[in-house]
């Protein structure tokens, strides 16, 4: 995956472009991940997991606390998000800074890494993004499926990437979500009364 060369041109190409990491992991244990991030991509600023039990939000809720924190301390800069599905905070807490921030979220862009890593087929939940404008995110396979996006100027999706939200949990067995798995069996269990009593049938439900 080439994200660092992704990573590096935006970098080079936007003016004032500046880069920075959050995660979750506890801060006494991130020095080999920062000493991985700053190796390979643009250096910026970090967050990291705060052992603050004094506070519950800070403690319970600490990536949605977090971002918060950046949004609240940088009100005139806008934000482009970057995660992948794997992580449900993210798929929870990024359409939510687009809905409390409005003006600050530029772009969402999360690698759908059910497509592409074998051992990473975990379901994800696109609910929240429901109600945004599909224009402000996109769901990518690859890094490159972000070349060429004028982000500067808002171009935020790749129309050739197909997208197919279904505002539910995606992923599942059989590329199904949520809601087409329960289409579908409305669909079979109104088959299996119609046809009650035929094995075939009776199987497919």
């Amino acid at each position: 995956m080439n994200m660092p060369e992704i990573y590096a041109n935006w970098s080079q190409s936007i003016p004032d472009f500046h880069f920075h990491y959050l995660t979750t992991t506890p801060e006494q244990v991130t020095r080999n991940y920062m000493d991985f991030i700053y190796k390979t991509y643009p250096g910026g600023s970090f967050d990291t997991r705060p052992l603050n039990f004094s506070d519950i939000s800070a403690t319970l809720s600490i990536r949605k606390y977090l971002l918060t924190k950046v949004f609240e301390t940088f009100p005139t800069r806008k934000f482009i998000l970057v995660a992948d599905t794997s992580n449900s905070d993210v798929m929870k807490d990024y359409p939510l800074m687009a809905s409390t921030f409005k003006n600050q979220v530029a772009c969402i862009f999360l690698r759908n890494t059910s497509a592409t890593d074998s051992s990473d087929k975990f379901p994800y939940d696109t609910s929240g993004f429901e109600g945004l404008d599909n224009s402000t995110y996109m769901f990518f396979n690859v890094p490159d499926d972000l070349k060429g996006l004028d982000i500067m100027n808002g171009q935020c999706v790749n129309n050739t990437i197909k997208q197919d939200v279904t505002f539910s949990t995606q992923g599942l067995p059989f590329g199904l979500s949520k809601k087409s798995a329960a289409a579908s069996l409305s669909i079979w269990s109104s088959v299996g009364l119609v046809t009650l009593g035929s094995a075939v049938f009776g199987l497919l439900v």
